[in-house]
């Protein structure tokens, strides 16, 4: 029997974040560790960093669609069938999932809990630089094989096909529309890939409307036409600085506030209900088919340094009446992590800490530095 190869050694078309589409020692240590546990009858292997709940480590195009993926680096076959393959393009490599129809799907980290804080960030596939013909053919051939295009490759395109709608030409929005309207809503929603505010944008272009006019608040969640497209109080403030200057506490970072028309808004609260404003500056620009998006931004709230323990919130207010506690995630330097062991920090003669929701701020005495002290002594040191 053939042994397993990566699929990152036989292309050189895909282009994916710094580090990707190369060969991951922890999947080669994964792949030890799992090939004689797996069904000699599957060519094709993927390691995925979701949990695997299929039977028998057995996924099939039909009904998994969730573990399509694109980077080659998270991709194994049988030697002998690689080699067939080079060089390997997209379609390539849709044509080998429908070729193989069912595949081995190991977690390349199990046991780990899901990762917490550190900075809001979707996750980049990567791509392998398709032109958008080659999608409209690709959907065609997956059709006539399947009787429909299964949400598997639907996911597949939406991945590879993401860096097109990030540039100044807008000529090929007809073509991409084309394309669009053969994705399910709920895979483009549910990719993990697509920040809020493109979403919206990719929407408007499949349905030819602006979609932000059309949300309706329902619980939290923003919907269209009874979609949800995303709860409001999930994307976070990431905060990336906190410091004392003159009696007074800056908190910055950015934040990405999606909506560009609406009856939002965005606020602080204390722990004894005064309200502060945010200071909110445009923090870059991104581009979708000749249109800038402004919606990321730069935030700064200040408030009162005092003696006594205080807790600070991020909120948001829609059309006066329904509030709720927005998510906050730290900056990796600052080495907090809300609602875990390590969600503390010591700075400026305060005790910094974040649960549920809430930023706390306590002037550090004697008795608490003595406490932290033997409590966490590995961080004491380090502060």
């Amino acid at each position: 029997m053939e042994e397993f190869v990566c699929l990152a050694l036989y292309t050189k078309a895909y282009r994916g974040p710094e580090g990707g589409g190369t060969v991951d020692e922890q999947c080669e240590r994964r792949l030890s560790s799992v090939k004689k546990r797996m069904d000699p009858a599957m060519n094709l292997l993927v390691f995925t960093e979701k949990s695997c709940e299929c039977r028998n480590h057995i996924a099939d195009v039909r009904e998994h669609y969730e573990f399509a993926t694109v980077d080659p680096a998270r991709i194994y076959l049988r030697k002998n069938l690689a080699e067939k393959l080079f060089p390997l393009d997209f379609p390539g490599l849709c044509r080998l999932f429908a070729k193989e129809g069912r595949f081995a799907v190991w977690e390349l980290d199990p046991g780990q809990m899901e990762k917490k804080g550190y900075p809001y960030e979707k996750r980049d596939e990567g791509s392998f630089g398709t032109a958008p013909e080659k999608y409209m053919e690709l959907c065609g051939e997956l059709r006539e094989r399947y009787g429909e295009l299964l949400p598997f490759f639907q996911n597949m395109i939406i991945k590879d096909m993401l860096p097109l709608f990030f540039g100044e030409d807008g000529s090929q929005k007809p073509l991409l529309r084309q394309i669009l309207v053969s994705i399910d809503d709920d895979i483009l929603c549910g990719t993990g890939c697509i920040y809020e505010d493109v979403l919206l944008k990719i929407l408007s272009l499949k349905y030819g409307e602006d979609v932000e006019k059309g949300l309706v608040y329902r619980s939290g969640k923003l919907k269209y036409q009874n979609l949800s497209l995303f709860p409001l109080k999930e994307i976070p403030f990431v905060v990336t600085e906190i410091k004392l200057v003159k009696d007074r506490i800056n908190i910055s970072g950015h934040v990405l506030l999606p909506l560009e028309y609406s009856e939002i808004e965005y606020y602080c609260m204390d722990n004894r209900n005064r309200r502060y404003e945010l200071s909110l500056e445009q923090d870059g620009e991104i581009c979708f088919l000749g249109e800038l998006l402004h919606r990321r931004k730069r935030f700064l709230v200040e408030f009162p340094a005092g003696k006594k323990p205080q807790g600070i919130r991020f909120m948001y207010c829609y059309r006066g009446m329904y509030q709720a506690r927005v998510r906050m995630e730290f900056a990796e330097q600052l080495g907090m992590v809300p609602d875990t062991r390590y969600n503390f920090r010591l700075q400026d003669g305060y005790l910094w800490k974040a649960e549920k929701r809430i930023l706390f701020a306590a002037p550090l005495q004697k008795r608490t530095r003595i406490k932290l002290f033997f409590t966490f002594l590995w961080k004491s040191f380090k502060i």
